[in-house]
Parts: structure tokens; sequence; C-alpha cells
């Protein structure tokens, strides 16, 4: 594991914990451990501690956080086994010690169980790393996306002078504007919509994606979430419990076409006509779960994009699919709604589903 990547692994699991990790304090931290080396973690975490920990209640985030990202352990857990970040060389049978000793020894990396979880396929995973994967998706925090209304609020920020109350005030030192006052336009919140396709080949992906909606529902509340199949549920009611496993077999329950199907353009044309139109997707962030495959007629899924994209602020894609480098959105569904939406992004692991909250969260933002 370079620097590098030890550092961004471990800065976002601290920012996401509530540690305030600024840039310089991260570059400053991988040029540390440039110098002395990844493969000592007392010298790892005294140097991390130093760099990023400004506060009592900052070293015990960094404490929890560091424990977490290198032994894979979470508030409550008992720590036993580390995983592993040692740094070592391959072997070869011809040396008396087992190691080859030339300039062309390969160093090999042996990243924690955690950051293997970021990072893999969710395809891929045993059924227990799925669920310690969604463990990690169910602690992301968020924020909600912003907007400016046009009305004016009393502000001490120096935006647009407040006339009326400024001169009324005057009238109390003869007229001159001693005291001014002024306006600053108030800050609204968007409302976030999730627009899940749980067909068959989405099945493997599906579960990820309405774990990172259970949480972004309750950070936020005004979260809304549907599944697309052969049909269109409104699934976010069966999302309000505490219990995300719970939540979970709630919405298994609420939905009869799990892993079956597909229309996309049909769901697409319900959820406008019984939602969307009537305000649901107005001035809305709308993040689209799918892999664009579709057997319904294609002129459909154009008419749902072309009506959904004109009543919602941003329309975020997020296809399995599109993390492979030589991706082209060559499935009908999905190349029909390429011109109605904002970005393409991928959807097949955490550190996708970490960057999808990232955006999330500042798409719209005072505009």
């Amino acid at each position: 594991m370079t620097p590098q990547e030890l550092v961004t692994g471990l800065v976002e699991l601290l920012r996401a914990r509530g540690l305030k990790v600024s840039p310089s304090s991260a570059s400053d931290l991988v040029e540390a451990l440039s110098l002395i080396g990844v493969t000592d973690e007392a010298l790892v975490r005294e140097a991390a501690r130093i760099i990023v920990v400004k506060s009592v209640q900052d070293d015990e985030v960094f404490e929890r956080g560091f424990v977490e990202y290198f032994y894979g352990a979470r508030d409550g857990d008992d720590v036993t086994i580390p995983r592993e970040i040692s740094v070592g060389l391959d072997s070869d049978d011809t040396g008396e010690s087992g190691i080859e000793e030339s300039d062309e020894a390969q160093r090999v990396v042996r990243y924690s169980a955690v950051e293997r979880l970021r990072t893999v396929d969710l395809r891929t995973l045993e059924p227990a790393e799925r669920q310690e994967a969604f463990r990690l998706i169910e602690q992301f925090r968020f924020s909600p996306p912003r907007r400016r209304s046009y009305r004016y609020t009393r502000s001490s920020k120096m935006d647009r002078l407040d006339l009326s109350r400024t001169l009324r005030l005057s009238v109390s030192t003869g007229g001159e504007l001693v005291r001014r006052r002024f306006q600053s336009r108030s800050v609204h919140y968007r409302r976030l919509l999730f627009l899940v396709d749980i067909s068959g080949s989405m099945h493997a992906y599906a579960e990820g994606l309405l774990h990172f909606a259970w949480a972004a529902r309750r950070a936020l509340g005004d979260v809304h979430v549907f599944t697309l199949g052969t049909r269109l549920s409104d699934v976010g009611r069966a999302l309000d419990v505490v219990d995300p496993d719970q939540a979970m077999r709630r919405v298994a329950l609420a939905v009869e076409d799990f892993a079956g199907g597909t229309r996309l353009g049909s769901s697409l044309a319900d959820f406008n006509v019984n939602y969307g139109a009537r305000g649901l997707a107005r001035g809305a962030v709308v993040v689209v779960f799918s892999d664009g495959w579709d057997r319904g007629d294609p002129q459909v899924m154009a008419e749902a994009m072309g009506r959904l994209a004109r009543l919602a602020h941003t329309i975020l894609w997020v296809n399995p699919l599109a993390a492979a480098s030589d991706y082209a959105p060559l499935a009908r569904g999905m190349a029909t709604a390429l011109p109605y939406i904002d970005a393409l992004l991928p959807g097949e692991s955490i550190r996708s589903f970490e960057q999808l909250a990232r955006l999330v969260c500042s798409e719209g933002e005072f505009s």
C-alpha cells in the first residue's frame, strides 16, 4: 500500500466519522509516510495523530477511526486480530533465505479488509462480506443538497441592504444612515429521489443502493425511494425503521417483482404521472440506479426521461457497468436516457457509493 493510497482511505473514513481533515493535513501526512514508510503501525498511528488531531475530541474520533480502518472494528467490537497492512517481498525458492536478493524484487501490499470491501465489486462478495459492506454503507453521513430561495431574510452578511429597516433606524440619528441592516437570500433544501432498478440484472447491486437510500432517508428525512421493475413501487415508508435489515425485509414484502423483468420506460412514465408532475420531482435531485436494460418501447423511455428532466433540477444515473474502463452505453434504455441525464456514475462498490454521497450532498448547492 503506497502512502497516498493509505492516506486516501484513512482520511475518507475519518471524515465520514466527523473528523475534519483539511487537504493540507492529508498532503502533510502523505509526505510524512513517504519518509517513515507504512510498515510500522505505531509510527503510522503517531504520525497521523500529530498531523490530523487538533483537540481531545478529535483524538477520540481519530483513535476509533484508525482502529476501524486497520482492524475492521466498529464501536463496541472486540479487537483481536489486526487487518494485515504489512509490506513484504515476493519469495523465491532459489535463495537460502527464501527471498531473491535483486533489484527486481517486487513489493507486495496486503490491503486491509476494510479497504478491500471499499473497492471490490459487490457482486463478487461472499454473503458475510456483503453484510459487512452494507454496514459500512449504513454509516455514511449526508447533508442535504441546498438551494437559495428567491425570498430575502435578515442577515449579518452584507449581501443586500435592507433599505426599509435601515431607514427606520435612521430616524433616531437625524436621517444619518449610521446603523445599516442587510438581507440575504434564505437557503432551502432540495428534495432527494431514488429510483432503483430491481430487475434480475441489477439484483446483486440494488440491495446496496437500498441500504444507501435507507441511510440517506434516516439522515435527511425528505428522501423518497421508488423501485423500478415490471411496475413502480413506493418503498419509502418500508425504510422507516431503525434496523436496516428489517427495512430490507419490509421492502422485499412491499415489492412483488424483485429480481424480475424490467420495463424502465413505463415505470418512469408512471412515476411522472402519479408523483413527479404532482410536485414530488420539481426542483429535486433524482438518482436513477439502473444498468439501462429496457424491454419496452424506446419512445416511451425517451418521453419519460424528457419529462423527468424538465421537472427535476438534476438527474444522476448510477450504472454498475460504468465502472469498466471499456464501458459504452449501448443498452437501449441507457442510450435513450443519456441525453437527459446530468452525470453517469459507476455504482459497483462502496467507493462508488461514497462518490455518489459526496455528489448528492453538493448537487444543486446555491443554484
